[in-house]
């Protein structure tokens, strides 16, 4: 039986956010994985509940969590009603969300629920998520053991050229349409500002020299959002991690908000196979 437990964590800059963790007390416990969200998703998108179903009857427990800056309010699970916040998010208070998550795993959740072996940590990163996945296992003191990508720019803001960052500065903001919402989110000038002051810390060819766990890339061939050539480049920087290609497969692997289904999509039944028998 899967069960569902809810908690509010702080984050990066005090602020609030909401992780839910699936799991069941029955299975022999694996360990416990992370899950951490796209740029401009939320841990409620289309058929991430059924992923973590998926990873829960494989014996894992299944933590996902809303990035304290990405414009989910506590009490909204789908809509971005939070904007200001996310205007201010950077891949450093991402870092800093992981690390509360990590300290929550590590210092509250074995009293709360002793069933659930902790001693074991993984963390998927889908998309951007897979960027601050990535630059927290190399810059912070952690016991994550295994980190995966799926569908991972290998540099977020390569789409960021010269004439949008110049009207950027001149406007002191931008702004990044949300295709399902159809909301023109906003980017203050501190996130520019904080990319130009943070490049070598958030150079994933860094990172690469850095990272000393093992490592599992994800890439679909159709995927309009991220191009083969990033996972390319992942693969060439990263050379000792594993990496599977899904024919086809778009950026979302096959899913959709909402997602009303009841199984899986093909492509994404695919994802979580191939990453279930990485983490195992």
């Amino acid at each position: 039986m899967i069960l569902n437990k809810t908690f509010i964590l702080e984050g990066a800059s005090k602020q609030k956010f909401v992780a839910d963790l699936s799991y069941s007390e029955t299975q022999e416990q694996k360990g416990v994985i992370v899950f951490c969200h796209g740029f401009k998703g939320f841990k409620d998108w289309g058929c991430w509940q059924l992923v973590a179903d998926y990873f829960v009857d494989n014996g894992f427990a299944f933590l996902k969590f809303n990035f304290s800056h990405n414009g989910m309010g506590l009490e909204d699970s789908v809509e971005f009603t939070a904007l200001d916040q996310f205007s201010i998010n950077t891949l450093g208070k991402e870092m800093q969300d992981i690390e509360s998550v990590e300290q929550f795993i590590v210092g509250v959740l074995p009293t709360k629920l002793p069933a659930i072996h902790t001693e074991s940590i993984y963390i998927i990163g889908h998309s951007k998520g897979g960027v601050s996945a990535l630059l927290y296992c190399t810059q912070y003191d952690t016991k994550i053991k295994k980190v995966c990508t799926w569908a991972s720019p290998f540099d977020f803001h390569r789409s960021w050229n010269s004439n949008f960052k110049n009207k950027w500065i001149a406007e002191n903001v931008q702004y990044i349409k949300n295709a399902r919402t159809n909301q023109m989110m906003p980017l203050d000038i501190v996130v520019l500002d904080d990319l130009e002051n943070n490049k070598e810390k958030y150079s994933l060819v860094n990172a690469s020299q850095k990272l000393q766990i093992p490592y599992l890339i994800v890439q679909g061939t159709n995927d309009q959002a991220v191009k083969m050539d990033e996972f390319n480049l992942l693969k060439k920087y990263f050379f000792k991690a594993k990496n599977h290609v899904i024919v086809d497969a778009n950026h979302v692997f096959g899913g959709s908000h909402p997602y009303a289904a009841t199984e899986l999509p093909e492509h994404t039944q695919e994802l979580v196979r191939v990453t279930k028998d990485f983490l195992i």
